[in-house]
């Protein structure tokens, strides 16, 4: 599974610019172009990471930034030309996790994405589960001995949640926010059966229940 990256950016050429580049760099990337329209789009589906320009038609990056924040906890990199210390400073408080000025090469933009991810996952593109397990943060899929382990899509999301909130109390409805599509109907039971299949593969004492709440990932 590639890594999903939404692309919030007005100008249609700088738009497709950046598409095409972390295509070829093995993302899968989705393009909105104004702010409600990634608030919406981040509401309705699971993304890594979102690259998010201020100056927007309607919703500005700043406003948009903290709608997504009350429903999820996907890292944001303000793209923009404004500079002051205070645009800065307000692009943090509204839940932004980087910040890259207009203009700004290609290169950087990878430098500054794959911060994030060492910043949320560690040094390492892949992370020791132990007992030879590994889970490869870029393609989002689970190893043993270096070999893929078969996982169905929502088992390998909820894996992805819990290693990005290691040690962490998620709530059941943390979890459905996450891995569940907005036209799906979260389900418990199906969520335990996720839990399970986690649980008889990285084995039993890797996730623990906390009653009436959710579950903790100890890794």
């Amino acid at each position: 599974m590639k890594r999903r990256i939404l692309i919030v950016e007005d100008d249609i050429t700088l738009n497709e610019t950046l598409k095409e580049f972390l295509e070829y760099n093995n993302f899968k990337t989705i393009s909105v172009y104004d702010g409600d329209s990634a608030v919406s789009e981040a509401y309705e589906n699971l993304y890594d990471l979102i690259l998010l320009d201020i100056k927007l038609p309607g919703m500005n990056g700043f406003d948009a930034a903290k709608e997504i924040r009350k429903f999820s906890d996907a890292p944001i990199i303000f793209i923009t030309s404004l500079d002051s210390e205070k645009d800065v400073e307000k692009g943090f408080i509204s839940g932004g996790d980087d910040y890259i000025r207009k203009p700004f090469s290609l290169k950087e933009l990878k430098l500054r994405i794959d911060a994030v991810f060492r910043r949320i996952y560690g040094n390492s593109e892949k992370v020791d589960l132990g007992d030879r397990f590994e889970f490869d943060v870029i393609n989002m899929e689970l190893l043993k001995n270096s070999e893929p382990v078969h996982l169905k899509t929502k088992v390998v999301k909820l894996l992805n949640l819990f290693i990005k909130h290691k040690g962490e109390v998620l709530s059941k409805e943390q979890i459905f926010n996450e891995i569940y599509d907005y036209n799906e109907t979260p389900n418990e039971a199906s969520l335990r059966t996720f839990v399970k299949t986690l649980r008889s593969v990285l084995g039993n004492d890797k996730i623990q229940t906390v009653k009436e709440v959710g579950y903790k990932f100890v890794g």
